[in-house]
């Protein structure tokens, strides 16, 4: 369920890049550093424990002078699960590496439960990454 989500949040991003700017400022992350242009693209990974199961995120990359300066990655959580959280940090270390830059990782919720649930899955080790869940219930109504 969460795929189709994101898929429409790439929609949007791809149209109004800003958005993902507007998403992270709902954050309680760091401002965002200078830049001068936004990318957007869309993720995919196939976790090694679910072969047949595709993970989808999208990814908002910041440059400034053509110099990536941080990454936003997003994904939509309609409920606890820890099996779609476990991709987070492979999608993180997957994007600094393929991007050379800071990620942070936006995690939409439906509500302030699945947020603190997600909170819990901030702390991946100093790889430069983190995680911000946001609660967004208009964005993520019941399916």
């Amino acid at each position: 369920m969460s795929i189709e989500y994101n898929e429409l949040l790439a929609m949007l991003m791809e149209t109004r890049p800003e958005f993902a700017t507007d998403l992270y400022n709902w954050t309680d992350g760091p401002d965002l550093p200078d830049y001068d242009d936004i990318s957007v693209t869309r993720r995919t990974i196939t976790l090694p424990e679910q072969p047949g199961r595709l993970r989808v995120c999208v990814a908002a990359a910041y440059s400034k002078d053509g110099e990536r300066v941080v990454a936003l990655l997003f994904d939509a959580v309609l409920h606890q699960d820890p099996a779609q959280a476990e991709s987070w940090l492979q999608f993180m270390t997957d994007a600094q590496r393929t991007l050379s830059c800071m990620v942070a990782f936006v995690v939409l919720c439906r509500d302030a439960q699945t947020a603190n649930w997600a909170l819990t899955y901030s702390a991946v080790g100093d790889i430069g990454c983190y995680v911000l869940p946001v609660v967004i219930p208009s964005l993520l109504a019941s399916a």
